[in-house]
């Protein structure tokens, strides 16, 4: 049985009784005589209320184009995040932004750009959460 454990440590709080409290839970759960503690900085990225409300759009754009949710997901992602372009093969490839890689602030003007557009250029009247406009802020 394969587990991971993860905890976020902050800066200014003791950190040893949680390293040695994770490793023995770690220990007690799996059959494994090794472990591997990996450290990284923690970005808060989209909230999953935020990510729920993405794919709900998509779902709904889906339905009304007929399109597939990952073409409408690239499409967004193309239109309204910024891409790179990287020479693969001495061919020019266009890089499309992940969305996981957004914070909840980037999330938020994502999705306020997306439920506009979609309503504006579209004519697609969403069906969106009561609160939706806590999650684009």
């Amino acid at each position: 049985m394969s587990e991971t454990l993860t905890r976020i440590l902050k800066r200014d709080k003791p950190k040893a009784d949680i390293v040695e409290s994770m490793t023995r839970i770690f220990f007690k759960n799996t059959s494994g005589d090794e472990a591997v503690i990996s450290i990284k900085a923690h970005k808060k990225t989209r909230s999953g209320r935020q990510n729920d409300m993405y794919w709900a759009i998509i779902e709904q754009v889906r339905v009304e184009t007929g399109n597939s949710k990952n073409a409408i997901h690239d499409y967004f992602r193309k239109e309204f995040l910024e891409t790179t372009v990287e020479e693969v093969v001495k061919k020019p490839i266009v890089v499309l932004k992940s969305t996981t890689e957004l914070n909840t602030k980037e999330m938020a003007v994502y999705l306020d750009d997306i439920i506009a557009w979609v309503g504006n250029d579209l004519s697609i009247r969403l069906n969106l959460p009561d609160d939706w406009r806590e999650l684009v802020g």
